[in-house]
């Protein structure tokens, strides 16, 4: 099969195996992501409202379009230590998971890699319910209750993994909590190894046995944790933001992990005015740092006003440019 045939399944899969592929593959060319529509994670994708545990989300242009819980609401959860009072799981059996199914994969492309994302992380999750200060303090002030609260959540987690493999199929899992920031993570290595590792590798281990690649979502500077990533069963890091040291990750670990990120979220190719050729050297200038000798994914963040046409084209400009620009790098054209 010529390269120019392949795929953009075909083709990730090359990138995946720490190879060189045709082009550079970009997350929204692809994958498929499937919402699974059973579970109520933000409320309603794009708009917002309660969720199942009723946190109250937001989704606006002061949130740059992403649901975020509503900071004027009141919190769910105000001590951890009542969380067997106040929080009550969904049963995942009396879901109509068939046909759910049904609607979410009536335009799934099987072309492209079929990814499903888990539910919020175990630490995001507890901030919206408490609020992220009293989240943080409730891991230090009562880590035995928040264990028991994460230990909950984690197998209600799995049981919707095994959903996900039953009724979708899918290539990869997401395993997302964004515990980091742009110096670091949030709470200490301890806490860390303690509250929030057991659980991951629970995550990880429980997609593996149900078939999936184990992608793991964290944006910040997380570079400390790639080895207790990759001992959580995930071989894709998502976002990869350049916060870290990508070039020293890719030779480290470049044979176990596929790089789908790179994104500067700093910068005037961020701003919705921007130009096609500021944007495009950016793209540029991302593939000749990360992707000359493969093993790398590019993981685009355009945030915008998803009504502005001028948000479609941004995309557009992105996604072309990161295909034809490494096509001419890769000796595909």
């Amino acid at each position: 099969m010529a390269k120019i045939d392949l795929t953009e399944k075909e083709n990730f899969m090359m990138a995946y195996n720490h190879g060189i592929p045709a082009w550079v593959p970009n997350f929204e060319d692809a994958y498929c992501p499937l919402p699974g529509s059973c579970i109520n994670n933000k409320g309603v994708p794009g708009v917002g409202g309660p969720d199942m545990f009723g946190t109250k989300w937001i989704c606006t242009k002061e949130t740059e379009w992403m649901a975020t819980p509503d900071p004027k609401a009141p919190p769910v959860l105000e001590d951890i230590t009542e969380w067997k009072d106040v929080i009550h799981f969904p049963k995942m059996s009396e879901m109509d998971w068939e046909g759910a199914a049904a609607r979410d994969l009536a335009y799934a492309d099987r072309t492209k890699m079929i990814s499903v994302s888990g539910m919020e992380g175990n630490y995001n999750r507890l901030g919206a319910l408490m609020g992220t200060t009293e989240a943080l303090m409730a891991m230090i002030e009562e880590p035995e209750a928040v264990y028991e609260w994460f230990d909950a959540y984690t197998n209600f987690k799995c049981e919707h993994i095994k959903m996900y493999a039953k009724y979708y199929k899918p290539d990869i899992y997401i395993n997302p909590d964004d515990i980091c920031f742009n110096a670091g993570c949030m709470f200490s290595r301890k806490t860390y190894e303690e509250l929030i590792k057991p659980f991951e590798m629970r995550l990880g281990q429980t997609a593996i046995d149900c078939g999936m690649i184990v992608e793991h979502h964290l944006c910040g500077k997380c570079e400390d944790l790639i080895p207790d990533i990759l001992e959580t069963g995930a071989t894709i890091w998502q976002t990869a933001q350049p916060s870290n040291d990508l070039l020293m990750i890719k030779e480290k670990y470049g044979d176990r992990l596929l790089i789908n990120g790179g994104w500067n979220s700093i910068g005037p190719h961020n701003f919705a005015d921007v130009t096609e050729e500021v944007l495009r050297q950016e793209v540029r200038n991302m593939l000749d740092k990360y992707a000359k000798d493969g093993n790398y994914s590019l993981f685009q963040v355009i945030i915008g006003d998803p009504s502005d046409p001028r948000t479609n084209l941004r995309h557009f400009w992105v996604r072309d440019e990161c295909k034809k620009y490494s096509m001419q790098m890769y000796g595909t054209i």
